[in-house]
């Protein structure tokens, strides 16, 4: 039975491999490569130029009417003479010969180490253009003579390619990328203090004190967190914009469009990862330690700043960068909130979207800057509880207080403040569904015309996002329950550290890089899965196996080995007594992560956005498009998304129903 589970474990780490690491190794692979670069030149009226915004690592010696001549650093050189009669020749460092694939207006130009294409434009006249353009080469003493029509556009590309630090050189130089660090830093840091500003006060008075609806206000705060988190964007949006809603009916002459709103949209997007982590923490506080600190004199005061906060630390961090990932990976707010705000999630996007005519490489290059900020956050927490110790001697949890009056309307009133802000998407998005929208603006008329399209064109849509939804689900059930197996129990010296390693990394991956990562391994042989159902499916269970494994870790750990071994001493086989005894038993513990598996795959966006492709669109990306299209019809989106808030809000009641049998 061991040498089973050991070849069954070599078969998990070699998908762990594939699936992660050889996506991440592609994305490396492209951050490092560089083609040769590109410009264009202008002749007209007998005149050549160089078109200057399109140049691309060429740097410019002269610029002439008669000669154009060119070097990168590499000290490849390349020059432009115009002969006049509408002909130039074209000369590099090394002889030119003409590749036999060249055809129509376009050439085909090899040397030692370059391999140019050439393409001629010729713009429209109001005499119409020449259905053939001129466009012809021949050879001329190692270099190319080229006979080109009347008033054109040549580009040059040396698609030759190279690897080196150059894309990284360009990412960390250029200003707009640059910026793009900046405004995502800037979110991520502020969007997660102003979110712990709000929800740990609250999660340590829920922990902390006894107090009618203390069950219901947990309910909501985790509820909150179900829509898709670009819905919350465009709600926001449309009630606080330069004519939004209650912008034109207060009069105000502002705008939440900016940094500043997509700060405001995702502190309400985070904060109940934070106020669920904090609530734990706090809740499993050995009440003996502030009870020690009290009778040797400590204030209320110092005994929270000093021993409580302190104990609750591992917690409450995680919380913090559980929400600073979620912040620092936000595709759809950025990108809803303001077209003109460069961040780098949608920096990585649209870079990756112009691939036929962008660069993919400064896409992997942007990845790869994301996955290392991701990783310093990760650090900066380790960091910090690295060499101090927050374990307990007693398992004793604290007797709720009953608060005071005034304390108790503190409460109450900072979490309906709290919860109203959370619901104002929900709310307004349940509202229109029920509205007629005509070309992109709501009207106050009621319809059902929403819901019937719905479930009269896209119900296709809701297929596929609860079809891969639950196969991720039942993937992450069966290599969740069983990598934890065998990590826990058979503990493999080599095989298992390195398994938990690649199973728990996709957490710390932003959705867009993975996606990226799985386009280009699997966009070409000899696996071909871009754009089929099968790629959502692998990614939602590679990115949100880490929730399956850490839950069974957590109820394998409460299960005492001898139950197995009294099992086999009656005569079960290992395989009876895990399947008989251990899943059943490690299954009633991971039941929740296999829920957050089930609820995360079926509104993610960051990664599907990439992934998708018709006829297989889920209803995040059906919800996402129809929200971003001018003049689209956002009743139809928010029908949408009450639907999918109405099928997630049952396995979610069972996670809360869960927790309250845990907190009360």
């Amino acid at each position: 039975m061991r040498n089973s589970w050991k070849i069954f474990s070599l078969f998990c780490l070699a998908g762990a491999i594939l699936l992660v690491a050889v996506p991440q190794i592609w994305i490396v692979v492209s951050a490092f490569r560089q083609d040769g670069g590109a410009f264009t030149i202008q002749l007209r009226q007998g005149e050549m130029m160089l078109v200057s915004e399109d140049v691309q690592r060429f740097i410019p010696r002269t610029d002439g009417q008669e000669d154009i001549t060119l070097e990168r650093p590499d000290g490849f050189a390349a020059s432009v003479s115009n002969k006049g009669d509408n002909r130039i020749v074209f000369k590099t460092s090394g002889p030119l010969t003409i590749d036999p694939s060249s055809a129509g207006s376009r050439l085909v130009l090899n040397s030692d180490n370059a391999s140019f294409v050439v393409e001629q434009t010729v713009p429209m006249s109001i005499f119409g253009t020449p259905t053939a353009p001129v466009f012809e080469a021949r050879p001329v003493d190692g270099a190319v003579e080229i006979t080109h029509a009347a008033r054109s556009f040549i580009r040059f590309h040396d698609r030759a390619l190279s690897f080196s630090f150059g894309n990284f050189k360009e990412f960390l130089s250029r200003s707009v990328y640059l910026e793009a660090i900046k405004n995502s830093l800037i979110v991520t840091i502020a969007s997660t203090v102003l979110a712990s500003i709000v929800a740990v006060p609250l999660a340590w008075l829920v922990a902390r004190y006894s107090f009618y609806g203390r069950s219901m206000l947990i309910a909501l705060i985790t509820m909150a967190s179900i829509s898709p988190p670009f819905l919350g964007a465009y709600v926001w949006r449309m009630l606080l914009g330069s004519n939004g809603l209650l912008t034109a009916a207060l009069g105000l002459d502002w705008t939440i469009v900016g940094l500043h709103g997509v700060i405001w949209v995702i502190i309400w997007l985070i904060y109940p990862l934070i106020f669920l982590m904090s609530l734990d923490s706090f809740s499993s506080i050995d009440p003996t330690l502030r009870e020690s600190a009290l009778s040797l004199g400590a204030t209320r005061r110092r005994a929270f700043f000093n021993v409580e906060i302190p104990t609750s630390l591992p917690g409450v961090l995680t919380g913090l960068y559980m929400a600073a990932m979620a912040a620092f990976s936000d595709f759809g707010t950025p990108f809803i909130i303001s077209l003109d705000l460069v961040i780098l999630p949608k920096l990585v996007y649209t870079q990756f979207l112009n691939e036929t005519g962008g660069n993919v490489s400064i896409a992997s290059t942007g990845s790869i800057i994301m996955l290392i900020i991701a990783m310093m956050f990760l650090a900066m927490q380790r960091v910090v509880l690295a060499g101090r110790s927050f374990a307990s001697v007693t398992s004793r949890k604290s007797e709720l207080d009953r608060p005071g009056t005034a304390l108790k309307w503190l409460i109450y009133g900072f979490g309906a403040i709290v919860i109203g802000f959370a619901f104002t998407p929900h709310v307004f998005v349940a509202i229109t569904s029920f509205l007629e929208w005509r070309a992109g603006t709501v009207t106050t008329v009621m319809t059902l015309a929403n819901y019937s399209t719905l479930f009269t064109e896209q119900l296709n849509a809701v297929w596929v996002s609860l079809s891969t939804a639950f196969a991720a689900t039942m993937l992450c059930m069966v290599f969740g329950l069983s990598i934890a197996y065998m990590i826990v129990r058979k503990r493999f010296r080599i095989i298992g550290p390195a398994l938990n390693g690649l199973v728990m990394t996709p957490y710390i991956i932003p959705g867009t890089v993975f996606a990226i990562g799985f386009i280009l391994a699997f966009n070409q042989g000899p696996i071909v899965l871009t754009g089929t159902w099968f790629i959502l499916v692998l990614s939602y269970f590679v990115r949100m196996l880490p929730f399956s494994l850490k839950t069974s870790e957590a109820a394998l750990y409460q299960i005492h080995p001898a139950v197995e071994d009294a099992a086999m001493s009656l005569g079960a086989t290992p395989v009876r007594v895990f399947l008989g005894i251990v899943v059943p038993m490690m299954l009633s513990g991971a039941i929740t992560g296999l829920t957050l598996v089930f609820l995360h795959s079926a509104t993610e966006l960051s990664s599907t956005i990439l992934l998708y492709r018709p006829p297989w669109t889920p209803m995040s990306a059906v919800i996402f498009q129809n929200t971003i299209s001018p003049g689209a019809n956002f009743g139809y989106a928010a029908a949408m998304s009450v639907l999918m808030m109405v099928i997630l809000y049952v396995p979610l009641a069972y996670i809360t129903c869960s927790r309250k049998k845990t907190l009360v």
